[in-house]
């Protein structure tokens, strides 16, 4: 890796002067293995760490999958993991279920409030009314929508930017409850979201942060601004991406990944540049399928020393590993593939399984 000159291009992300160059064959390796570690997939962190591996935000849209996600950072998840008292369950970006450290929660909620007064207001009044229809009570999201008489129980969600709503859901069910506002600036809280987002998901630009916080392109560039003198320009396969100027240093001398882990469907790993995880078109639908593809099933990635070389599936507590065409799995990998799926924290009938697709 090398420093170079003038990153070329116009707008915000042409600015700072000077960039990283790292050499084509490396770049995808490289940030397979910066966001492994960034993100505690590199080896798994204490037992009861669960705030510090949600550290970023696990998504939970497919049912348990940020106990899986948890699972695959942390020592002795147990399946009721999500309801650690760490942890809290918000709509995150008005919409996607997701579990964070409650801590932080005002982050994760505020990091994505509108900047636009006109847009702000009428949210505002409708967690005011969840607030005055719940009497201040865990309730049912089906409850909440019929007193407000709304249609349509997802208009709701859209609350949850003003961090006075938070969730249960599980996996079955949805309450809502009612919180008092986060004792945190809203600048403060999107200058930090933006800061985890690129310390879990960098190098990545601008665009990828107004896409993950859900905001608009003007209230990204905002705060994409607001943190600027923090950044590092990145040249990843030719294209200009950003990473926190302190994550560099991690970045260029990021070693290589040991382990098997099994991913859910939107785990952070996951969530950015499928092209760099699987540059096969074809076989990554196995994996990790665009919006609206499917294999046929819902799918996780499965994760052998850093790299995806399959999917998986679940069916209650069964599991079932649907290797890449070609896929070299050795002996000891296949055995840790089959332990990870054996242990996860999955509750059920029956004994937990897992088979393999394809004579595997």
């Amino acid at each position: 890796m090398r420093k170079a000159g003038i990153v070329g291009g116009r707008g915000d992300e042409a600015r700072i002067a000077h960039t990283w160059l790292v050499s084509a064959p490396d770049t995808a390796e490289l940030v397979r293995r910066f966001r492994a570690r960034a993100s505690h997939l590199d080896r798994r962190l204490a037992a009861g760490s669960l705030a510090a591996a949600a550290w970023g935000g696990l998504q939970d849209s497919v049912p348990r999958g940020g106990v899986i996600s948890l699972h695959a950072r942390v020592q002795g998840v147990g399946s009721d993991a999500w309801e650690d008292a760490s942890l809290a369950q918000i709509w995150f970006r008005g919409g996607a279920d997701y579990i964070v450290p409650r801590a932080d929660a005002g982050i994760f909620t505020l990091g994505s409030y509108p900047r636009d007064p006109e847009r702000a207001a009428p949210l505002e009044r409708l967690a005011d009314e969840i607030h005055r229809v719940t009497e201040g009570q865990v309730t049912p999201v089906g409850d909440v929508s019929r007193r407000l008489g709304h249609e349509r129980p997802i208009t709701v969600r859209n609350s949850a930017v003003t961090g006075r709503v938070h969730i249960r859901w599980d996996a079955s069910n949805i309450w809502l409850i009612p919180v008092a506002r986060p004792d945190i600036d809203v600048e403060d809280a999107r200058r930090e979201l933006a800061r985890r987002f690129l310390h879990w998901l960098g190098p990545a630009t601008k665009a990828d942060l107004a896409r993950w916080t859900g905001t608009s392109p003007a209230d990204a560039t905002v705060t994409w601004r607001a943190i600027e003198a923090e950044l590092a320009p990145v040249e990843v396969d030719g294209r200009p991406r950003f990473l926190l100027g302190a994550d560099v240093d991690a970045f260029e001398r990021a070693g290589p990944i040991r382990g098997c882990r099994l991913l859910p469907q939107d785990d952070p790993f996951t969530k950015l540049d499928h092209d760099l995880l699987v540059p096969d078109a074809t076989i990554r639908l196995m994996a990790l399928p665009k919006v609206g593809a499917s294999p046929g099933y819902i799918p996780g990635a499965v994760l052998v020393d850093g790299k995806v070389v399959g999917g998986w599936q679940r069916q209650g507590r069964k599991v079932t590993i649907h290797p890449f065409p070609g896929a070299r799995i050795g002996a000891a990998a296949r055995e840790a593939v089959e332990r990870e799926a054996l242990t996860m924290p999955i509750a059920g009938p029956g004994a937990p399984s897992v088979a393999w697709s394809g004579g595997a």
